[in-house]
């Protein structure tokens, strides 16, 4: 990696809760994520672990009948504050979601995009803004010498890797992950985990996987989901990953790990 690194990014989600409409998707969530280290969400489907993901970036706003109540703290700032300026929030918290979804345009295009519409390249030039972003996704030998091509073109693997790299590019300080692998063969999987480990030397990490073993690969600390008995997604235990996978507190997060159920 190179360049110097942003300010360590904390966050800190206290007493969270998500409606959409009606119904309770996500119940009195605290927890405190540390800055530059990987942290997972882990749980069955439907328990609000990427309903929580997109707290953080505001994402849930999209979402028609969506609120939340609670605080989400960035560098100290409640990003549900009135006023927060969204835009600059999503630049601070990139996404990379399930399924790589490049755009249709060229690989240079596809990275260019976010310094081009807001502008974060200007004083310095766009192609070196491009590379860095590649060389930080661990894709520019790859593609360096086809920048021009489709991006549709590239491999799976190489295509999530790509999306890494259009996140990067507009210098964020978080990037979430939702499932980033699901979609993945095993070798571009752990293509993928060896690049969230490299990452962490300048951005702090948050990702949602099913895949127990990535979970226990790649993180620092792992969050356990569970839905209550109304149907809402908890946080039911959160620690250090290695506790959490050889010495879990809770029966239920034990259970769900060694696949008794879940």
């Amino acid at each position: 990696m190179t360049g110097t690194p942003a300010p360590a990014t904390g966050i800190q989600v206290q007493d969270l809760s998500v409606r959409y409409g009606a119904r309770v998707a996500l119940q009195g969530v605290s927890m405190d994520i540390e800055p530059r280290r990987i942290t997972a969400l882990i749980g069955p489907s439907g328990c609000g672990k990427s309903t929580f993901l997109r707290c953080i970036n505001r994402m849930n706003d999209t979402i028609p009948g969506a609120s939340a109540e609670g605080s989400v703290r960035i560098d100290g700032a409640d990003v549900y504050a009135p006023g927060t300026d969204v835009v600059k929030l999503r630049m601070k918290v990139g996404m990379v979601f399930q399924r790589p979804n490049p755009f249709p345009q060229s690989i240079f295009d596809n990275v260019a995009f976010g310094p081009r519409v807001l502008g974060t390249h200007r004083g310095g030039s766009l192609a070196r803004v491009v590379e860095h972003s590649l060389r930080a996704a661990d894709l520019w030998e790859e593609v360096k010498d086809s920048l021009r091509q489709d991006a549709l073109s590239l491999s799976l693997g190489q295509q999530q890797r790509l999306c890494i790299a259009r996140a990067v590019a507009v210098a964020p300080e978080v990037i979430l992950m939702d499932e980033p692998c699901s979609a993945l063969d095993p070798i571009a999987t752990l293509r993928v985990e060896e690049l969230m480990r490299g990452l962490t030397e300048k951005y702090t990490i948050i990702i949602v996987t099913h895949n127990m073993q990535q979970a226990a690969r790649v993180s620092d600390r792992t969050g356990f989901f569970w839905l209550n008995e109304d149907k809402a997604g908890i946080l039911a235990e959160y620690g250090a990953t290695e506790q959490i996978f050889t010495s879990p507190r809770d029966r239920r997060t034990e259970d769900y790990i060694t696949g008794r159920f879940g």
